[in-house]
């Protein structure tokens, strides 16, 4: 067997090639695997192993120098596909994944870090290989990834300080007794007795609950942390402008200066939220609540008319709010158009406006999401 065909054996590299990249191949799809063989041999020279076991995968994964691998997932549970790509992550191997469920690629590419990571459905694989692969590759350069290494080390500190505040906030009703005790002098009976003889239920929870959520939030990524954080902060604001001398939660002239410490820290981390690169893993939970309809892979041949002309286009999913397309022609956000769809045999005419707008793995076309 030469070096140019692909093996389900354990051949090592040292029989192989040398000089060409190697390749590695996860999946039970004998065609695919064949398939994207002969694909990377002819388009980029590599070397190719493939592997049906998941298991043998990250052994081999673990011991071997890979430059490239393609990880099919259909029929992989997701603690699986977790686990091949927290080792491609660590590794910082150019993975491409690829399935024919369209709508699960979408999931994917929304919940993980796409830094190492391409996805390709299995229906525009063959049209759309060489493009995606060699864009793949290109982000995944030595050079970018010694950036992608530098940058995520300079992140940690401030992960470690978010973890800091969440845990402060969410201790803030213990040191806020232990702060009237040091300024009372009462014995704890008196002091606990007092804290709870606060009455109305807006007063408990502004001495209660109201840093402890926010704290919560904060550590919880999920469709709701980031709103719901932000509304306590706005509320925690209102609570300490609007507080009565010589009333709970403080009984002190004016707000103790705990309370103006968080408040302080909490704006500061409103305004860190507003980098997109810190939002981003609370809003790709949140998003998901506003899209309450299921999406459906498609290759549909359609046009929409722009500039009074008809631009054919591909569209590659759709759900009952709004569709994907790629284009050559750039359109801004905001931009309402005509598109027809033939569906079922009808060809329907629809109004349509651009909601987001991205680049493809072609440099000459921009995808487009649509309502």
């Amino acid at each position: 067997m030469n070096s140019n065909t692909a093996t389900n054996q354990d051949l090592s590299f040292d029989k192989l090639d040398s000089k060409k990249p190697n390749g590695l191949i996860i999946g039970k799809d004998e065609f695919l695997k064949t398939n994207v063989s002969n694909k990377l041999n002819q388009m980029f020279s590599y070397n190719i192993q493939t592997k049906d076991k998941l298991d043998d995968s990250i052994e081999l994964i673990t011991h071997s120098n890979f430059n490239l691998v393609i990880f099919d997932i259909d029929d992989v549970e997701n603690e699986s596909i977790e686990r091949v790509y927290k080792l491609i992550n660590h590794l910082q191997i150019p993975c491409l994944i690829t399935s024919s469920e369209p709508g699960f690629l979408n999931k994917l590419r929304l919940e993980l870090d796409n830094s190492y990571v391409s996805f390709l459905p299995k229906s525009i694989l063959n049209s759309m290989f060489k493009e995606t692969v060699q864009l793949l590759l290109n982000k995944n350069k030595e050079g970018t990834k010694l950036k992608k290494r530098i940058l995520s080390t300079s992140g940690l500190p401030k992960t470690k300080t978010v973890i800091f505040l969440a845990s402060f906030l969410i201790l803030e009703p213990v040191l806020k007794i232990l702060y009237l005790k040091f300024i009372t002098g009462f014995n704890w009976e008196v002091l606990m007795r007092t804290v709870f003889s606060i009455e109305g239920f807006f007063k408990n929870f502004e001495f209660w609950a109201i840093f402890p959520l926010a704290g919560y939030a904060l550590l919880s990524v999920r469709s709701w942390s980031f709103f719901f954080f932000i509304g306590l902060q706005l509320y925690g604001l209102y609570a300490y402008f609007a507080y009565e001398q010589f009333t709970w939660p403080y009984v002190a002239e004016s707000p103790h200066i705990s309370s103006s410490f968080l408040l302080i820290s909490n704006l500061a981390l409103m305004a860190y939220f507003l980098v997109p690169a810190h939002i981003r893993p609370y809003w790709n939970e949140t998003r998901k609540i506003w899209r309450n309809t299921t999406r459906f892979g498609t290759n549909i041949q359609g046009f929409f008319k722009h500039h009074n002309q008809n631009i054919n286009t591909t569209i590659t999913n759709i759900s009952e709010t709004g569709a994907y397309f790629t284009s050559t022609e750039n359109l801004s956000i905001g931009h309402k158009m005509q598109i027809e769809i033939p569906i079922n045999g009808e060809l329907k005419c629809l109004e349509a406006v651009v909601r987001r707008m991205q680049d493809t793995a072609h440099k000459n076309y921009f995808g487009y999401g649509i309502e």
